[in-house]
């Protein structure tokens, strides 16, 4: 009879190996995500709700934001707007009506940069002034943040949740800036686009109330009457956290 051996921390990391191997099989997306330690924003969340959030950026122009409130108001349809500070000192007849509206003020910095490009002391600074702009302007307390261009890294995730964001990206863009036309806006949110599919509950929806985005107001209508007959509530970001099961992707979190 042959007697083996086995040197323990052999066994111990066999073992090791073992344990980790059923973690990713049971849930592979969470465990690749602790490993590469990346920090994600909020694309989308996991709902029981036939929700679905608007949102709109604005970083300067004044034209596309009245009809598209005039529009939203009409249909009593609630959304969040990203605001870069300067624009809403310069603009805070608008801020004041997009308040007194019930719509929700995000954060879209206080300038229109990539925000992975700057140091850890100016972003705080930027995030800072930003923050206390919008909210002495708008009276509400401003927790989401949107960077502009979509730029993050871990950085900028881990920064904004400490000073109390949330960073919110979005998982169907209208495509609005690119001035396709109205028509291509409508179907980019109703239909989707290549391998992207159209708003469902739980998405986040892109458009721009800027000047930059002339087809927007254009498009809204349609596409509101449009996702209120397939059954779903349109809302602002915030309700829609609110009410989520639990955000996506993977290393995002609904909390800060």
């Amino acid at each position: 009879m042959s007697v083996y051996v086995v040197n323990r921390k052999i066994l111990g990391l066999f073992l090791a190996i073992l344990v980790l191997v059923g973690i990713v099989a049971v849930n592979k997306d969470e465990v690749i995500s602790v490993v590469s330690k990346s920090l994600k924003p909020i694309y989308s969340v996991k709902t029981e709700t036939q929700q679905i959030a608007l949102t709109f950026d604005i970083s300067w122009g004044e034209k596309n934001v009245i009809p598209i409130l005039d529009i939203l108001k009409k249909e009593n349809v609630k959304a969040t707007f990203f605001l870069s500070s300067p624009w809403a000192e310069k603009e805070a007849d608008l801020v004041r009506r997009i308040t007194a509206e019930g719509h929700e003020i995000g954060s879209h910095g206080r300038r229109h940069v990539d925000m992975n490009t700057l140091s850890e002391g100016i972003l705080i600074s930027e995030l800072n002034t930003a923050k206390q702009t919008l909210e002495n302007l708008s009276g509400q307390k401003i927790t989401l943040l949107r960077p502009p261009n979509g730029a993050y890294d871990n950085g900028v995730i881990s920064t904004a949740n400490a000073l109390g964001y949330r960073v919110i990206q979005w998982s169907v863009d209208s495509l609005d800036w690119k001035r396709p036309g109205s028509e291509a806006i409508i179907n980019y949110v109703i239909n989707g686009r290549s391998k992207n599919k159209g708003a469902s509950p739980g998405d986040i929806i892109l458009f721009h109330a800027s000047d930059s985005a002339p087809d927007t107001p254009e498009a809204l209508p349609t596409i509101l009457k449009t996702l209120k007959e397939k059954g779903y509530e349109l809302v602002p970001v915030g309700t829609l956290l609110n009410n989520a099961q639990e955000s996506w992707p993977p290393g995002s979190s609904l909390t800060p």
